[in-house]
């Protein structure tokens, strides 16, 4: 299987997962933290955001990618926004992706003046920072639910 076909096959399944993780969330809850020094749902997913749009510009060496030095998040704004924030960088992410060739998967970039990673790499790394972000969303979830009294099962069947 073609490498780009399987890791946006596999960003596609964490984003559903993700969704599901983020249903019926308030606004109060996307601003509370387990512990003050944590992020919040509301940074977490300002954050992929950030990334998506970040990555998207790094396979073509503009915009973000020329201009943020490091991780970082978009302005906070209420979920509806930022969902659709979100999946409006999904989709040109997407489409960006679809047009890489075996030559662009080898070609190298520069990773934040840290390291050069191919594009193949940065793909991988896209596909693993989105799960592990959307695992910590879970997790946030599931300790303000039992903090709060919410229903844990409306986001979360485990």
């Amino acid at each position: 299987m073609n490498p780009v076909t399987l890791l946006d096959g596999m960003d596609e399944s964490a984003t559903r997962s993700l969704r599901a993780n983020l249903g019926g969330i308030s606004e109060t809850e996307m601003d509370w933290r387990p512990i003050e020094a944590a992020n919040s749902v509301r940074w977490i997913l300002s954050h992929l955001i950030w990334f998506e749009e970040w990555a998207r510009d790094a396979l073509d060496q503009r915009g973000r990618y020329l201009t943020d030095t490091g991780a970082s998040a978009c302005p906070p704004a209420p979920f509806d926004d930022l969902w659709a924030r979100f999946e409006n960088a999904r989709r040109e992410y997407r489409a960006r992706i679809a047009l890489l060739t075996g030559e662009d998967l080898a070609r190298e970039i520069d990773f934040f003046g840290r390291e050069r990673v191919t594009v193949l790499d940065l793909l991988t790394t896209h596909t693993q920072h989105l799960s592990g972000h959307r695992f910590q969303i879970r997790y946030i979830r599931g300790a303000y639910s039992r903090t709060a009294g919410t229903e844990k099962a409306l986001f979360d069947p485990w």
